[in-house]
């Protein structure tokens, strides 16, 4: 279709000459050689007009000094113009065509190939069917067209090269625009100065470059390099490695593969991917999404306006979303991964150690290995912290913090429970509440307190704030709470109290408020120092009294009261019932054993009757334990010995063994000696001797093995 039209306006514009310079020879004088003004050629329709003209063939027409029409059917218009072939045109001071058909027009034109069109000043249209057309053009193949410029060249097959110093070389290949240059076939550069320079290469643009095969530049200064498939769209667009891409202005794919899409984008690792204004892919198989996003490192990807992803697979997802060292992650707008392997997901979520893992709104785990799950947790210290609730705070190495706004501060500690709290070493705190501040305390349930070292409190409530303190027990009514108070004081029940040092409080409702004070049983209560109530209700309120019964009573100083009931009112008294009493006793008593009773009032009495008969059934007594005690001794004397045998194992190849032993039981030792012997290859007997060195005692075994 392109040639037909060619051809079509080349006879277009030989036939417009030819009206032109009939015109100009009717209208004017012309003058050929020195006598006649025109003279007929070889040939009777043959025309010369001009000095030294020549017109050689049918319909040969040569107009202007020198000049030669050489053909059936040529035309020479101009000073020295020549044509020479049938058909041939040239029209120009110094034009020149040869070839059959061929058309110059111009100032020193030259249309060398058959049906070729050379026009312009200096054009030159040299191959078959060739078409130069503006000034300095220079067409040296069949197929080529070359319009409105000055100084292109187009050499090639079909090839076009339009405007001034545009060049086109190669078959099928297109040169457009003021110095353009397109070099290999089907290579195509549209714009002033842009460069084609590889097979099917193309660049579009002012200063647009497209150097290897296949490659594409779109743009000004657009620059597609590498050896082959690259892409590079829009101003100062640069595709620099084999199959890069890079679209937008500025847009920089300098890795092998390669992709930079927006302005400024950069992707100069291997096969990285740059997608966003300013984004930047530095790693191999790195990935850069959204403005000004950053993937630093080897396998990195960073997703997120501002985001950044540095380190060997970094994840970085989201606004400022930053992963910073290898394997990190970071999910969330302005969230931080900083370490290897750290994990942060959340908005404004931190890891900023090895291994930390941080999920959730502003939660933060900044020591190695640990964890924040929830808003705003913290997982604090150094090492191995856990917080797990909205805004849980594990502060120390170790510490464990589960539950909304629970704390864990101390190192070691655990705090698990809402508002939950463990502020001393390795305290514990377990409940809704619960408070363990002491070293080494642990409170457990509601609201349980343990607030001194080595403390205790287990039960809603319970208090333990004496130095190694203990309170178990829960608390309903919200008024009297479990409670160890003072130091090394137990209480153990709901509402128990021990309020003051040693004291120990067990039962419900029980108290011990004094020094060492012991009540044991529901309501017991002891208020007297080194006082004892055991019992339903009862009392010790003298100082070192005991109260042993349900409601029993001991109220004066070192007063004793046994029995449901009893009551001792006086000091150093000692009550068995509920009335009996024995007044002004001693602490210490002298004289003769004597049998001790009370009458049906509880009052206490001695008996004048010789204790004899007790005192000799207490030597049988005595006589029959020591027996025991010596078969006791005899018994680990033999668990001794029999620990010591061992039955000999005999090597192969021998027939007899022999292995002396020790063995040791609770204090008794015993030693043996045992032997073997192979009676046959599947019968061997063994036999031993042990001694036990405590008390003397042998003892012996023996035995048959058989084998099958």
């Amino acid at each position: 279709m392109e040639m037909e039209f060619s051809k079509r306006s080349a006879l277009k514009l030989s036939s417009l000459t030819l009206a032109v310079a009939a015109a100009t020879l009717t209208s004017v004088s012309a003058f050929a050689d020195a006598t006649p003004d025109c003279n007929a050629g070889t040939d009777a329709t043959a025309l010369e007009c001009g000095v030294n003209s020549t017109a050689t063939g049918v319909d040969a027409l040569a107009v202007g000094t020198d000049s030669a029409a050489t053909g059936n059917s040529t035309t020479a218009v101009g000073g020295e113009s020549v044509a020479t072939g049938p058909g041939a045109t040239a029209i120009g001071w110094q034009a020149v065509t040869a070839g059959n058909r061929s058309t110059a027009l111009g100032h020193q034109t030259s249309a060398i190939g058959i049906q070729s069109v050379a026009v312009g000043e200096d054009a030159s249209a040299t191959g078959n069917g060739a078409i130069a057309i503006g000034g300095n053009n220079d067409v040296n193949n069949d197929g080529t067209l070359d319009e409105d410029g000055v100084g292109s060249n187009a050499n090639g097959n079909d090839a076009v090269a339009i405007g001034a110093g545009a060049s086109a070389q190669g078959n099928s290949t297109t040169a457009v625009g003021g110095e353009s240059v397109a070099t290999g076939p089907g290579a195509t550069a549209i714009g002033w100065q842009s460069g084609a320079n590889a097979e099917r290469a193309q660049a579009f643009g002012h200063l647009a470059q497209a150097n290897g095969e296949r490659s594409t530049a779109v743009g000004e200064a657009a620059i597609a390099g590498g050896s082959n498939d690259t892409v590079a769209i829009g101003n100062q667009a640069n595709a620099g490695m084999n199959s890069a891409t890079a679209v937008g202005g500025q847009a920089n794919a300098a890795g092998l593969g390669s992709t930079s899409v927006g302005w400024q984008s950069a992707a100069t690792g291997e096969r990285a991917q740059a997608f966003g204004h300013l984004a930047t892919a530095q790693g191999e198989r790195s990935l850069a999404i959204g403005e000004n996003a950053d993937a630093q490192s080897g396998f990195a990807t960073a997703i997120g306006n501002e985001s950044i992803a540095n380190g060997v697979d970094a994840l970085a997802v989201g606004d400022a979303a930053n992963a910073t060292g290898p394997s990190t992650t970071a999910v969330g707008g302005e969230s931080v991964a900083t370490g290897p392997g750290a994990t942060a997901i959340g908005w404004q979520s931190s890891a900023n150690a090895e291994r930390a893992q941080a999920f959730g709104h502003l939660a933060q785990a900044n020591g190695v290995r640990s964890t924040a799950v929830g808003e705003a947790a913290m997982a604090g210290g150094s090492n191995d912290t856990v917080a797990i609730g909205n805004q849980a705070n594990a502060g120390m190495n170790s510490a464990t913090a589960v539950g909304g706004q629970a704390n864990a501060a101390g190192l070691g500690s655990t705090s698990v429970g809402w508002q939950s709290e463990a502020t001393g070493e390795r305290a514990q705190a377990f409940g809704h509440l619960a408070s363990a501040t002491g070293l080494r305390s642990t409170a457990v349930g509601e609201a349980a307190s343990a607030e001194s070292d080595n403390a205790v409190a287990i039960g809603n409530n319970s208090v333990a704030s004496g130095l190694d303190g203990v309170a178990i027990g829960g608390d309903r009514s919200g008024v009297r709470q479990t409670t160890a108070s003072g130091t090394s004081s137990t209480a153990v029940g709901a509402q128990a109290q021990a309020t003051q040092a040693g004291a120990s409080a067990i039962g419900w409702q029980s108290t011990a408020s004094a020094e060492r004070a012991q009540a044991f049983g529901h309501l017991a209560s002891a208020t007297g120092v080194r006082s004892t109530a055991v019992g339903e209700a009862a009392m010790a309120q003298g100082a070192g009294s005991i109260a042993l019964g349900n409601q029993s009573t001991a109220s004066g100083s070192n007063g004793i009261a046994i029995g449901n009931g009893a009551s001792a009112a006086n000091d150093d008294q000692i009550v068995l019932g509920s009335t009996g009493q024995l007044q002004a006793s001693t602490a210490s008593q002298s004289g003769t054993t004597s049998i001790v009773t009370a009458d049906a009032n509880g009052t206490l009495g001695t008996s004048s009757i010789d204790s004899f008969a007790s005192a000799r059934q207490f030597n049988d007594l005595r006589s029959q334990y020591n027996r025991q005690e010596d078969r006791l001794d005899e018994a680990e004397d033999g668990i001794a010995m029999a620990l010591s045998m061992e039955t000999p194992v005999i090597p192969s190849g021998k027939k007899y063994a022999m292995t002396i032993g020790t063995g040791y039981y609770n204090s008794s030792t015993a030693i043996s000696a045992s032997f073997a012997g192979r009676v046959s290859d599947s019968v061997t007997i063994s036999t031993g001797a042990g001694f036990g060195t405590d008390t003397g005692k042998v003892g012996a075994r023996g035995g048959v093995t058989f084998a099958w």
